[in-house]
């Protein structure tokens, strides 16, 4: 039943790990598309070099990745947590008292 236990909460680390990370990682692409770069070999949508020639389009699709990404992880975790805290905090106050 222990062994059983930990695979769950290692689980649950990697679920963690796996959103946060793709959140990070498509909220930084979205940023970096539209960072200018004299290298390019075209012009953006923009009228400028940026690191993406589909700059405006990818940058949209990109921070809607990001916020479905924040959507998932606040409804998963944040919400689990900090009904949890609630719950544990409200039971220390009824021992106090």
């Amino acid at each position: 039943m222990e062994i059983k236990k930990l695979i769950d909460w290692i689980l649950q680390i990697m679920k963690f790990l796996i959103l946060l990370s793709a959140l990070i990682a498509s909220a930084v692409a979205a940023v970096v598309t539209v960072i200018p770069d004299s290298s390019a070999s075209r012009e953006c949508r923009l009228g400028y070099k940026a690191h993406c020639s589909f700059t405006p389009i990818s940058t949209i699709i990109l921070i809607v990745l990001a916020i479905v990404f924040a959507l998932l992880f606040i409804k998963i975790y944040w919400k689990k947590n900090y009904t949890l805290f609630l719950r544990s905090t409200s039971e220390q106050v009824r021992s106090v008292l």
